[in-house]
């Protein structure tokens, strides 16, 4: 199901959560959104988020509803919530929000099905992100949980940190205790079969991207926002290398 093409009504709030405190949005359906911005939190992530909601979404994490929303200019005009301005610069990443929900907490973690925290960690593997620690000790994991006992997978705008070392991206991921069971060449295959799969998927999914998020002059086809689309779609194809599933 492609991204949902949404209409911002109402800036609700600004969240006092996060670095890039996003905004709370209601639709013209009058559902609520978590929304991010291009001029707060750039074109780049905002290409890593939608990037990784399709990649993620095939996986069959469970990421809440997304889609890119227009937000008109009268709502960052006239209104006294503080930054609303960075709502500006073109059509948004919005996550519908999921109500109840708390972030996932460490005593949680043994609620999880094995195979869903082995998803989740190849997945932040496969496109570098580094922004799901959490241990006993605390950390920022990314995730919550809903009162039914179920993970929602969300916050990637940090994703596809080329630079970024493996091992360091992956330093007390909150799914760490499953690293050793790559070593099984069963669980290895299958999730081989799967990323193989989903990235055939790569030229409709980049065709989702808004054209205002991928180049920086949307006049000059040369001017592209880096990463670029090429240089992220190499980094997803270090999969299938052996090293790439050296976890431990």
């Amino acid at each position: 199901m492609p991204p949902l093409a949404l209409e911002a009504a109402e800036i609700l709030r600004r969240s006092e959560q996060g670095v890039c405190r996003p905004f709370f949005i209601r639709d013209t359906h009058g559902d609520i959104y978590v929304v991010k911005g291009v001029d707060g939190t750039g074109k780049a992530s905002l290409i890593s988020e939608l990037l990784c909601a399709e990649l993620g979404s095939r996986l069959g994490l469970p990421i809440p509803l997304y889609g890119i929303m227009t937000i008109p200019k009268g709502l960052t005009s006239f209104t006294a919530i503080d930054g609303a301005q960075e709502l500006e610069g073109g059509p948004a990443f919005a996550s519908k929000l999921v109500t109840n929900a708390t972030s996932l907490i460490y005593p949680q973690i043994t609620q999880i099905p094995p195979e869903l925290k082995q998803r989740v960690l190849v997945f932040d593997k496969w496109v570098k992100n580094g922004d799901r620690r959490l241990t006993e000790k605390g950390g920022n994991v990314n995730l919550l949980w809903e009162p039914s006992s179920r993970l929602a997978v969300i916050d990637h705008n940090v994703a596809f940190d080329i630079p970024c070392d493996d091992d360091e991206c992956m330093k007390d991921h909150v799914f760490s205790e499953e690293k050793p069971k790559f070593a099984d060449l069963v669980v290895k295959s299958e999730h081989h079969r799967l990323l193989d799969n989903v990235l055939g998927d790569w030229d409709t999914i980049i065709d989702l991207l808004p054209d205002e998020w991928v180049y920086r002059d949307l006049w000059d086809e040369e001017s592209l926002v880096p990463p670029t689309l090429d240089e992220r779609y190499e980094l997803l194809c270090r999969f299938h290398h052996d090293d790439f599933w050296r976890m431990t």
